[in-house]
């Protein structure tokens, strides 16, 4: 598996070279790409669930070759020769294979739920690769770190507004007001 962050600070013609002699290389390659535009909301929210993808995925797919996952910024997706069109919208999520003349957005895939999170990723790359086992353990590790801050923040806030509500009904000493 092949993982490509192109953006403006990390530009390498070299990158996008590479990226291309890997489309054209054999038609049984897979490229499933996020083509984002800085400053974008939507794009903002959806890269790191993209960049997830490296974590899950390094393990299941270490020796396929065939496999690439990419991330470019809008304007330097523009020298990509096997881009066929333009994206109408971003953030663009595509899975591109047969030379870069086979091409299915994300939007347009088959799985039920297209909420760009890590879970609906793995679903369309299992879907799109035939791979019936990826461990999503790293996957349930970082969603239980994430739930626990959630959690330590709602009680950091249950706390202070339980103290609010004190101090408005038994005033700042804690003896009640008569």
């Amino acid at each position: 598996m092949v993982f490509f962050h192109i953006d403006k600070v990390n530009k390498s013609d070299q990158k996008i070279r590479h990226l291309e002699q890997f489309v054209k290389q054999s038609k049984n390659n897979k490229v499933f790409i996020l083509i984002y535009m800085e400053g974008c909301g939507p794009c903002n929210a959806t890269r790191p669930e993209w960049a997830k993808l490296t974590r899950v995925l390094h393990r299941d797919f270490a020796n396929r070759g065939d496999i690439s996952i990419v991330d470019i910024d809008t304007d330097l997706a523009d020298n990509l020769a096997f881009l066929l069109s333009k994206p109408d919208s971003f953030p663009t999520i595509r899975f591109i294979s047969r030379y870069g003349k086979e091409v299915e957005q994300y939007e347009d895939s088959p799985i039920e739920t297209k909420d760009r999170s890590i879970d609906s990723f793995i679903k369309w790359i299992k879907l799109k690769t035939g791979e019936k086992n990826i461990t999503i353990g790293e996957l349930t590790k970082t969603r239980n770190m994430r739930m626990r801050r959630m959690t330590h923040k709602n009680t950091r806030k249950n706390y202070r507004m339980r103290k609010q509500r004190r101090t408005r009904r038994f005033g700042l000493r804690g003896s009640r007001i008569q």
